[in-house]
């Protein structure tokens, strides 16, 4: 798998990360520190990193768990990913873990001057997007979401969402190896926009 999680960090800052933290940050943080460090206005934040999800999930063989899926049979991917989820939703984090995410999230709120700051949980999987596949859309955000005791449970839900029926699905019929699949979460401060949109 590279390089020792025990030797990657837990959570990274923005600040941190750019386009050659793919590995440890996920397309989407790996961007967002990109977007920081040219200057563009970014909602502060935080990556939880892959690390932190290998160190989490290491006991629940989730990868060969999906590689012996028939991904014709669609009845068997919803039950597998429906028990999967659930494994990853419960599984204790680790104590460092979770400790790391609390720190995160208690100073992103004290630079913000905000000790119950509204965030973003976001799902920075690493393999989100390439030239031969597009993973928009099949993992889990959630929004407004306040307090360190709630952030934790909500970087959980993104892990799980790795395990959704349709991100699954296409993990299988593209023939993408678990191997080295992994899902960072992003943490950003909330901004209450007046408009919104991609480009």
């Amino acid at each position: 798998m590279g390089t020792p999680m025990t030797t990657l960090p837990t959570v990274l800052r923005f600040a941190d990360v750019g386009r050659d933290d793919v590995p440890a940050a996920g397309g989407k943080g790996a961007s967002l520190g990109e977007l920081m460090r040219a200057g563009i206005r970014v909602p502060d934040g935080f990556v939880v990193t892959t690390a932190a999800f290998r160190s989490a999930v290491a006991a629940l063989d989730l990868g060969s768990r999906v590689a012996a899926l028939d991904p014709a049979d669609g009845g068997a991917v919803a039950a597998a990913c429906a028990e999967l989820r659930s494994s990853v939703e419960t599984a204790p984090l680790p104590p460092a873990v979770a400790a790391a995410i609390s720190a995160g999230y208690a100073r992103l709120a004290a630079e913000c001057g905000q000790p119950d700051l509204p965030v973003a949980v976001r799902s920075s999987a690493t393999s989100e997007d390439s030239a031969e596949a597009s993973f928009a859309g099949l993992q889990d955000t959630y929004l407004w979401v306040r307090g360190a005791d709630s952030v934790p449970h909500y970087v959980r839900r993104c892990w799980a969402s790795l395990y959704s029926v349709e991100s699954v699905s296409y993990r299988l019929r593209l023939g993408i190896p678990e191997t080295d699949l992994a899902m960072a979460v992003v943490v950003q401060q909330m901004v209450g926009a007046r408009s919104s949109g991609v480009m």
